[in-house]
């Protein structure tokens, strides 16, 4: 099984273009596999979950790892390794309402004074995942030539290195201008000598910035911007079908959940719209 589980990450990383990072993650689930006795058979495939759930594992984590061997088995199914299409049974999550930051809180982050040249790349960062949605790896792999100033478009590096195309502002234009005339390298976001930047460096210095802002942590530090951007556009009438494209994602449904309403938003609407409170001031 392990011989055809390394001949199936060589396929799908020299014909399907696999990340490192989705190959990482293929690796340790088959590990994962072994590790909670998983066999292919019916049965083996069914004691794997159970096992992780029995561990403490939670129902979330257990399908990442079920969804990767259940692309490994399809592979075996589809090259006649199995007679039968097996697949891992997916645990029920419950379902949340991831939030985001606020306007209020926005405002304040992007107000924070901008001195050093590592505060001014990370306000440069912060406002293109505001304008555009991107995901900080998309911008942490931003080139300059993907910098559209006169059509107002950034060609961005997306998951599975699908390229995409997403418009911004002018007012981002105009910022990206400015930080673009303080270096000379490829990458638009980059370290003082032209690297990559590592996100585990950049969070540390975001956290610190929140601090600095006065704003409370929120769930998926960077991420949060992208919902944020999400609920944002909506709300301004933009449309759900532009909205997929403009966050590449493969499906509407993906979509939809980024721009889930929380409590609070629904009472401020149901405050703005009741019958009875219309009624009343009538």
């Amino acid at each position: 099984m392990s011989v055809l589980f390394e001949l199936f990450v060589r396929e799908k990383t020299y014909l399907k273009g696999l990340t490192p990072k989705t190959t990482k993650h293929y690796l340790h689930s088959y590990q994962t596999f072994l590790k909670f006795k998983g066999e292919l058979t019916e049965d083996g495939i069914k004691n794997f979950v159970m096992n992780m759930v029995e561990s403490g594992m939670k129902p979330s984590a257990a399908n990442a790892y079920s969804r990767s061997i259940n692309s490994f088995l399809s592979w075996m199914y589809e090259n006649k390794k199995l007679e039968i299409h097996l697949q891992a049974p997916l645990l029920k999550v419950e379902k949340r309402v991831l939030k985001t930051f606020k306007l209020e809180d926005v405002q304040k982050i992007v107000s924070c004074p901008c001195y050093s040249f590592g505060d001014k790349r990370m306000h440069a960062i912060l406002c293109t995942l505001i304008d555009t949605g991107a995901r900080i790896t998309e911008a942490l792999t931003l080139k300059r030539e993907g910098v559209d100033f006169d059509n107002l478009l950034l060609t961005i590096s997306g998951k599975g290195r699908k390229e995409r195309k997403v418009p911004m502002s002018r007012e981002l234009r105009k910022i990206l201008y400015r930080w673009l005339k303080s270096h000379t390298y490829d990458l638009v976001f980059c370290t003082r000598n032209g690297d990559q930047l590592r996100y585990d460096n950049m969070r540390r210095d975001f956290n610190l910035l929140l601090e600095k802002a006065g704003v409370k942590k929120t769930e998926g530090s960077f991420h949060a911007f992208r919902r944020y951007f999400a609920k944002q556009y909506v709300r301004n009438g933009g449309n759900l079908f532009y909205l997929q494209k403009t966050l590449g994602h493969s499906t509407l449904e993906i979509t939809k959940q980024y721009v889930e309403v929380e409590d609070e938003e629904l009472s401020m609407a149901h405050k703005s719209a009741s019958p009875l409170e219309r009624l009343k001031s009538a």
